[in-house]
């Protein structure tokens, strides 16, 4: 009875494990018999012994850094038939790390595939769409030095366990299907290690390998790719969005687009110079569908007086690329050291400036009004007669009280940080706003961008 009562705990002790690694990847939705605790709980034990015997040889469980499969144990449905298999991450003793696959047949766990790697860290994994009947690889991704590069391992499953079909060195990925066929493509974006120069690279599968479909330069200011994100840059078409730091300071993005017949093509790369500073910016903020219309937009620098008043550098211009060139959409002030944004009002134009001032426990945001005539020796500041709008931040115990001393208003309070507006008294009529604009304007800034990305 003892012995029975442990294998339940056992097999319950499990199931929790595998719930905490899987996380939303364990679903009731998929039936599978790990989550159905009063149903044959030998197989439990069963596939928890297998792991155990590894463990016992001084193996410890592996989570990837990074990506959305962060898990030590997944559950995938590899082959597509509507069964989840287990994937098993661990790094031995020797440091290498070991990969397990398991499927569950009769009622009991069988092991699939086996393979050991070698890598710095176990950096991120991915389960590519491999056929239209919902087969997937297995895709693994190292650290491979402390400079940020990295290699990717593919591997398919067969009748002899797993296969090692590509192997590839890369410093960004985006995975995703790129074509529009279905399948995934795997996107790498690669430094020449002795010009600098950075390229983009597409794979996609032929019969049982993946292989090189197509390279492109990317524009000749990119110094390191930061983002790589899959979006559409018109209502039926996609495109990959590298936002990279630029040599020499800012950032710059290549809108990359892929034919039906394997034909790369840069909209935002001029094709004599090979130049992307029109998609230039000195702060970093990244593409995004700023006006929520489904098509991604490109930020670029837009103030010219950024040298005469610093925080002007935060006012964007915000680019759709198209087959043909660029239309603008929005203009936003960014401010991404706070965490926010806001739309430039329909009725401001290239007079209204912004200054930024910061105190210990206050961060105050000034849009104002210069005059037609001005001179450079004596540039304007903001005072009551040409202020449009003030923006705060507020912090600190006393970020309450703030809001009544500077005669502000809320307009939400996040992480510990309250912020606030009050309308500015200059007499423009053409240039004022209202609350309205401001609470319609006003959005904080999600930080959404990273080095790897999964596609729609």
């Amino acid at each position: 009875m003892r012995k029975m009562i442990k294998k339940l705990i056992l097999a319950a002790m499990f199931m929790a494990s595998a719930a905490l690694f899987s996380g939303c990847a364990l679903q009731l939705q998929y039936g599978d018999g790990l989550l159905a605790l009063p149903s044959l709980p030998a197989e439990y034990i069963e596939l928890q012994s297998q792991i155990n015997n590894i463990l016992e040889t001084g193996a410890v469980s592996a989570a990837a850094e990074s990506g959305e499969n962060r898990q030590s144990i997944q559950l995938v449905d590899i082959d597509g038939d509507g069964a989840n298999e287990t994937i098993a991450f661990f790094r031995q003793t020797d440091g290498n790390y070991l990969i397990k696959a398991y499927k569950k047949e009769a009622g009991s766990y069988k092991e699939i595939g086996s393979v050991e790697a070698v890598g710095l860290t176990l950096h991120s994994i991915y389960y590519p769409v491999s056929s239209v009947t919902g087969q997937k690889c297995l895709a693994v991704c190292w650290g491979i030095d402390e400079s940020n590069n990295y290699g990717m391992t593919v591997y398919t499953f067969g009748e002899d366990g797993m296969e090692d079909i590509l192997s590839v060195q890369y410093s960004g990925i985006i995975v995703g299907d790129f074509s529009g066929d279905s399948l995934d493509e795997l996107c790498f974006a690669v430094k020449d290690q002795s010009s600098g120069q950075m390229t983009l690279k597409v794979y996609s599968l032929k019969g049982k390998m993946y292989e090189q479909d197509a390279e492109i330069l990317l524009c000749n200011e990119v110094k390191n790719v930061s983002s790589m994100t899959l979006g559409r840059y018109n209502k039926n078409s996609k495109a990959i969005f590298l936002d990279s730091a630029a040599y020499g300071g800012g950032y710059v993005t290549d809108v990359v687009t892929y034919s039906v017949d394997g034909y790369l093509r840069d909209l935002s790369r001029e094709k004599d110079s090979g130049s992307g500073i029109k998609t230039w910016r000195s702060i970093e903020i990244y593409c995004k569908d700023i006006d929520r219309d489904g098509i991604l937009e490109v930020p670029t620098a837009y103030s010219m007086m950024s040298s005469l008043y610093s925080d002007e550098k935060n006012k964007l211009n915000w680019l759709e690329f198209g087959e043909t060139g660029f239309t603008s959409k929005l203009k936003t002030y960014h401010m991404p050291s706070d965490d926010w944004y806001l739309k430039w009002m329909d009725n401001w134009d290239d007079r209204v400036v912004v200054q930024t001032t910061r105190y210990s426990r206050m961060v105050k945001t000034v849009f104002f009004l210069l005059p037609k005539n001005f001179s450079i020796s004596a540039m304007p500041q903001p005072d009551e007669s040409n202020t449009l709008l003030t923006l705060y931040m507020f912090s600190g115990d006393n970020r309450q009280a703030y809001i009544s001393v500077y005669e502000a208003k809320a307009i939400i309070q996040k992480n510990g940080f309250v912020y606030a507006y009050a309308l500015g008294k200059a007499d423009y009529p053409e240039y004022a706003v209202t609350e309205e604009n401001v609470l319609a304007n006003f959005s904080r800034i999600e930080n959404e961008w990273t080095l790897e990305d999964n596609g729609e």
